[in-house]
């Protein structure tokens, strides 16, 4: 059942994410229209405005990196305990699995 929540709260991590690596697109169209037309003196500002959303959407980046690790590393313990309690049942598992596998790789 816990794995049942966690990826609820990773769609919820990535939404940000992916709203920041939008805006940072947009500055960035922005930061181009303003070389057209504004030169010099607005550039910096602009610059700045991406530097910074860039550095935010790196930052949302690398604690969803680490919240995969950690749900990852929290799935390999409790497979593997689950395993060690119950070595029987997880070979039948895996042959079922594998078996169904085997089924749908076989009708394509």
């Amino acid at each position: 059942m816990q794995s049942a929540t966690q990826p609820n709260s990773m769609g919820k991590s990535t939404s940000p994410i992916a709203r920041d690596i939008q805006n940072v697109v947009t500055d960035a169209q922005e930061l181009l229209k303003t070389v057209q037309s504004e030169g010099e003196n607005k550039l910096a500002d602009v610059k700045t405005k991406v530097q910074a959303k860039l550095d935010n959407a790196k930052q949302m980046l690398g604690q969803l990196q680490t919240s995969v690790q950690d749900c990852a590393k929290v799935a390999v313990d409790t497979t593997d305990a689950y395993v060690r309690a119950n070595p029987w049942r997880a070979v039948g598992i895996s042959a079922a699995l594998g078996a169904l596998i085997g089924f749908l790789a076989a009708r394509r």
